[in-house]
């Protein structure tokens, strides 16, 4: 994966799918409203939307309905950044257990262990260069231009992470001795095609949605 470039998001929001989803392309997505108010299972006393159940959605792979969970890198200096991915189940096996989340504060937030700072509530971005701007947490916020980012609705069931009005993520492999086989997302936004070959997609690379329900 190419280095980071920019901050496209200060978090991610909830969008929802305009009709009922029977491929990835040419979906719709329409205005919901701003906030932790957007999400299921929200408190007003609290503010805060939750237990929230996270998972891939529509890939039509094995790992449709798997939630996920973090995928650790160490920030230089010091700290603690990665992405939310997806680890596939082994020979039949269950897939790893998630991570918590919730929405307060107005953001997506996953329950972390981010080491020297303790487990807490960790926000969620969408972050990186237009071409990989991808699902992760803690990453390095460098003073380039950001996305704006807006909350959509929906119009069948169910709620949908994305943003810039795109709900679409590309799904991309991984396999390192040190940290095993696991699937990052980036959204497919604007000028997100492949830098090397202009395609939409990088090689190997799968489509699919990040679909938000009540826990």
């Amino acid at each position: 994966m190419g280095k980071f470039q920019t901050i496209l998001s200060k978090t991610l929001v909830v969008l929802s799918l305009a009709r009922a989803i029977s491929a990835v392309p040419n979906v719709t997505v329409l205005p919901l409203g701003s906030g932790c108010a957007s999400y299921p299972n929200y408190d007003e006393t609290t503010g805060i939307a939750g237990p929230l159940h996270v998972a891939v959605d529509s890939t039509g792979k094995e790992f449709d309905g798997f939630q996920f969970g973090p995928q650790f890198s160490t920030a230089v200096g010091g700290g603690a950044w990665g992405f939310m991915v997806v680890r596939p189940a082994k020979n039949g096996t269950v897939a790893p257990e998630p991570s918590p989340m919730q929405c307060a504060n107005d953001t997506l937030q996953a329950y972390l262990d981010m080491g020297f700072v303790g487990v807490r509530w960790q926000n969620l971005i969408a972050a990186g260069t237009p071409a990989e701007s991808v699902f992760g947490f803690g990453l390095p916020d460098l003073p380039d231009p950001n996305y704006h980012l807006e909350t959509y609705g929906e119009v069948q069931p169910g709620s949908y992470l994305g943003a810039v009005n795109v709900t679409t993520w590309g799904f991309n492999y991984q396999n390192f001795t040190e940290t095993g086989e696991y699937y990052f997302l980036r959204l497919l936004g604007p000028n997100s095609n492949n830098l090397a070959t202009g395609e939409p997609l990088n090689p190997g690379e799968f489509t699919g949605y990040i679909k938000v329900t009540a826990a």
